[in-house]
C-alpha cells in the first residue's frame, strides 16, 4: 500500500472526476499515492467533502465591502491602525471562504466571522462616549483620594498606607 499523502483541491477534484467515470479505486490509490480506502471516502465525500452551490445571493467581497464602510465611520481615531488592518483580512478570508466550495472554509468561516466580529466591537467600543454614572463615580473616587484622574491607588503603596484603606 502507498503511504498517504496530503491532496491538493485540485487534485481531488481531478480523482473524483476520474471515479466517476469509473477508473479503479485500487489504480486510484496507486496513481495518487494514497490507500484504496482514502480513495474511497474521498469519492463518498467523507473526507474532503464539497459543499453545494449557495444561492444565497453572495458575491465575492461583500463582507470586505461592508468592513470597509464600517471603518469610514471610524476615521482619526488614535490606535485603530492595527485593528482596522485586522479588519479587513479577517474580512478577505471571510469573502474567500463564502467563494470556495470546500468543506474546510466552511468550517473556518465562523471563527473568522467571531474574530471579525470580536475586532470590529472593540473598535466600535474604544471609540469615545458619553460618560455615563459610572464614570461620574469613578471620578469622584479618583478626586477624593487625591489620585488625580487615577482610579486605583498606586500599587507602590503599602497595604496599611494606602489612601483607601479602611483599617
Amino acid at each position: 500500500m502507498a503511504a498517504q499523502q496530503k491532496l491538493s483541491e485540485s487534485e481531488v477534484a481531478r480523482l473524483r472526476r476520474l471515479a466517476e467515470d469509473g477508473w479503479a479505486a485500487g489504480d486510484l490509490a496507486q496513481a495518487f499515492g494514497i490507500t484504496t480506502q482514502h480513495v474511497g471516502r474521498i469519492g463518498r465525500g467523507e473526507q474532503r467533502a464539497t459543499l453545494p452551490a449557495g444561492d444565497s445571493g453572495t458575491v465575492d467581497g461583500d463582507v470586505l465591502r461592508a468592513v470597509d464602510d464600517f471603518l469610514a465611520d471610524q476615521r482619526g481615531r488614535d490606535g485603530d491602525a492595527v485593528l482596522a488592518a485586522t479588519a479587513r483580512a479577517l474580512a478577505g478570508k471571510l469573502d474567500q471562504c463564502a467563494a470556495s466550495d470546500a468543506a474546510a472554509s466552511a468550517q473556518a468561516a465562523p471563527r473568522i466571522a467571531a474574530q471579525l466580529v470580536a475586532t470590529l466591537t472593540e473598535m466600535r467600543d474604544n471609540g469615545p462616549r458619553e460618560p455615563d454614572a459610572l464614570d461620574a463615580l469613578v471620578q469622584r473616587r479618583a478626586t477624593r483620594l487625591g489620585l488625580n484622574g487615577n482610579a486605583t491607588p498606586p500599587s507602590s503603596y503599602p497595604l496599611s498606607e494606602r489612601p483607601d484603606n479602611a483599617s
